[in-house]
């Protein structure tokens, strides 16, 4: 049976196993992808499933699309594909049959991070709230929690004196009315939705239930609350959900994900069959050792351990650099020496660090030392302001409702269209609650001079003249068409600098892409590309295939492997990072630094710096404290040109300090004073000194993590 060839006993037992529901504890490295493939196989070759009735959930559409193409290469034939792809796109892909039910028009915008933000910006202008200095950007992540715990606007309850909580409370209501009238969706709704209608029209889910007889969930330990909701609810009756991840891995509470549904699953499952996929095949003995030192600290995950046949490795070099430069200097030193001795090439380094703001100096350092880099996570193909302007002509046509688009394009290229004469029919569009788009055709009635009122009748015309081309055209065709039409290659090449011809050399990718997405799907239209793009994620634009170094987040690094690992900016208060003197969770930010860990298949290095300046002032800093928890006979400490003793001297005090009573006089059971929270009792004491992490219950707040020293007894 080809489906249980080349697989482990343990992978081969999860694989056979189809009795009801499933758990698959899949550490770092161990076939995951391989596991899931094979099992889709499996329930395909013994005519347990049909592929159309299999559901297969991955978390970013690099993973979907690595699945559906070696699904296809198992089978060396085109067969009759399962239904694979992410959370989003899936249930997108339904809620265009099945949104009329809720009196929502099935050709909806689904509105990214940026479209988001423009539509809080302009619901904030326009029903005049005052921010008192809160950042939009902040107000944003804190409606997209709210959402990811499944808070509706008329649900919030502000926390009593929280003015931030009054302000978020006051905008949200209004952006989620805005979304409404102008039929779009942001990312969270696309789970919220089908969680509506899966309620109120029981029949849509029996539907449904009927289809997936068979469902598969990757990376289920960054499942959110909704995300729970929909498994569950899919797959209550006939029980058959096989869920696979690694709570050691789980880095997104920040974003809504619950790392209690893979740990509670058989809670959730009394009858579920567990598995654990503990045999890993990409990294040295020696890194796995390091991480299972590190993330054995943990006291809230699954028990299971790591192993390996690969060889010992080399050890982990520990770098003690004086500040940034100097740590960034001593990482290019190394790629360098790398490639000499053991003929890399610059693909196989990754730089991995805590904050975006870490990679300025790496960067500049690189280009001064001739590395060749590439960011993950930076401005994107589809964030260019070029290629904006054509996706948003695109979602205009395809729901003319989609006023943030709409004022995106109205005078690109000029037409001669303004701000006094846009806020003209604005204005109009307010005061007859009716969108943009409508009000253009009521132009007779507000107060225009006649070279306003022909341009904006000509724009409208342009329009109603490219929709109605929807139907008549292939989407390939009608792309070109538009870009014709709308002389944009002109336009650009009349400006002439190079910024532009940049611009104009993206507009000719951007047809290519589509040439590309045409022919790679059966049937092609707008919606489904709109859609393709609006849920590409920073992951899904990397390419191995580049030689460059890659540098990246320690969070965009999940999923990836390399054979060289850099982890830099291991410094007390940058990681584990700090907020406002606390540390949110301490756990994941171990987890974190796991990942990190794991990525590396033969070489890992480390660093840390005597004086920091990501934070702002230079200050002189302490090691990490994960630092103190990896073992000594996996490291090798460089110090440059100094000796090593200075970072022995600091992990020995750490250590020391470790085992020696906690943070001062504080001792678990004490009552203390912070003053945000108030009161609390001190439940868990880890680290030393003044830069103690405490977890602290307070009655108002629960569990919180506060540095020592800004707590008082």
């Amino acid at each position: 049976m080809r489906s249980l060839i080349g697989l482990n006993p343990e992978q081969r037992k999860a694989v056979q196993y189809t009795g009801g529901p499933e758990l698959i504890f899949a550490g770092a490295g161990s076939g995951k992808t391989k596991v899931l493939i094979h099992k889709i196989a499996y329930l395909i070759e013994n005519n347990i499933s049909k592929p159309q009735n299999i559901l297969a959930v991955t978390f970013t559409n690099k993973a979907a699309n690595e699945l559906k193409t070696r699904i296809e290469k198992f089978f060396n034939k085109k067969i009759l594909m399962p239904w694979v792809g992410t959370f989003h796109s899936i249930f997108a892909k339904i809620l265009r049959h099945e949104i009329k039910y809720l009196g929502i028009d099935s050709n909806f915008t689904i509105y990214d991070t940026a479209d988001q933000l423009e539509l809080i910006k302009s619901e904030i202008e326009k029903n005049d709230i005052i921010l008192g200095g809160f950042d939009v950007k902040n107000i944003h992540k804190r409606i997209s929690f709210l959402k990811n715990k499944m808070i509706y606007p008329e649900e919030f309850e502000p926390r009593v004196g929280n003015k931030f909580d009054q302000i978020v409370k006051k905008v949200y209501e209004r952006y989620q009315e805005a979304l409404v009238k102008a039929n779009a969706l942001d990312f969270d709704d696309l789970l919220l939705y089908p969680l509506k209608l899966f309620e109120r029209f029981p029949e849509i889910l029996e539907k449904y239930r009927i289809l997936f007889q068979y469902i598969l969930v990757d990376e289920y330990q960054d499942t959110n609350k909704p995300q729970f909701y929909l498994v569950e609810a899919l797959a209550r009756k006939h029980r058959n959900i096989c869920v696979v991840g690694d709570d050691d891995q789980s880095i997104y509470s920040w974003r809504g994900a619950e790392i209690e549904n893979i740990l509670r699953f058989n809670e959730f499952f009394p009858d579920c069959q567990v598995f654990k996929l503990e045999e890993n095949y990409r990294s040295t003995k020696k890194i796995l050792k390091a991480a299972a030192e590190v993330i054995k600290n943990n006291e809230n995950r699954a028990d299971k351990t790591l192993w390996s046949n690969n060889s010992d490795g080399e050890p982990i070099v520990l770098i003690e650099a004086q500040d940034e430069y100097d740590e960034a200097q001593r990482i290019a030193h190394f790629i360098e020496k790398e490639i000499l001795t053991k003929k890399r090439t610059f693909r196989d380094f990754a730089v991995l660090y805590r904050i975006n703001i870490q990679s300025r100096v790496i960067e500049e350092v690189f280009r001064r030392n001739n590395i060749m880099y590439t960011i993950i996570g930076g401005v994107r193909f589809y964030e260019r302001k070029e290629i904006k302007d054509m996706i948003s002509y695109f979602r205009v046509f395809l729901n003319p409702k989609d006023d943030i688009s709409l004022k995106r394009i109205i005078n690109f290229p000029p037409r001669g269209i303004g701000k006094v004469t846009l806020n003209l029919i604005e204005d109009f569009a307010k005061a007859k609650n009716i969108t943009i788009y409508e009000a253009l055709s009521h132009l007779d009635f507000i107060q225009l001079d006649k070279r306003q009122r022909n341009a904006l009748q000509s724009f409208y015309d342009f329009i109603n003249k490219f929709r109605k081309l929807l139907s008549k055209l292939s989407f390939e065709e009608w792309s070109r068409v538009l870009v014709d039409d709308l002389g944009v290659r002109g336009y650009y090449k009349r400006i002439g600098d190079e910024d532009s011809i940049d611009r104009l050399y993206n507009i000719e990718g951007l047809l290519n892409d589509i040439s590309e997405f045409c022919r790679k799907n059966e049937n092609p239209t707008i919606e489904s590309y709109l859609e393709n793009v609006s849920l590409i994620s920073d992951i899904d634009t990397w390419e191995d295939t580049k030689n460059a170094v890659s540098l990246m987040t320690l969070h965009s690094a999940k999923g990836l492997e390399f054979p060289v690992v850099f982890i830099c900016g291991l410094n007390d208060k940058l990681f584990p990072l700090e907020r406002n003197g606390e540390i949110r969770n301490l756990e994941e930010e171990r987890r974190l630094f796991y990942v990190g860990l794991t990525r590396a298949k033969e070489m890992v290095y480390l660093s840390t710096t005597n004086f920091t300046n990501y934070l702002g002032m230079p200050t002189q800093s302490k090691p990490s404290i994960f630092l103190s928890e990896l073992p000594e006979d996996t490291l090798a400490i460089d110090s440059g040109s100094r000796t090593s003793t200075t970072l022995k001297r600091k992990k020995s005090n750490l250590r020391k300090e470790r085992k020696s009573k906690k943070s001062g006089e504080l001792e678990v059971g004490d009552r203390i004073n912070h003053r945000i929270f108030g009161v609390g009792e001190v439940v868990k004491i880890e680290g030393y000194g003044d830069n103690a992490r405490i977890n602290v219950y307070f009655e108002n707040h629960g569990l919180k993590t506060i540095i020592a020293k800004y707590l008082t007894k």
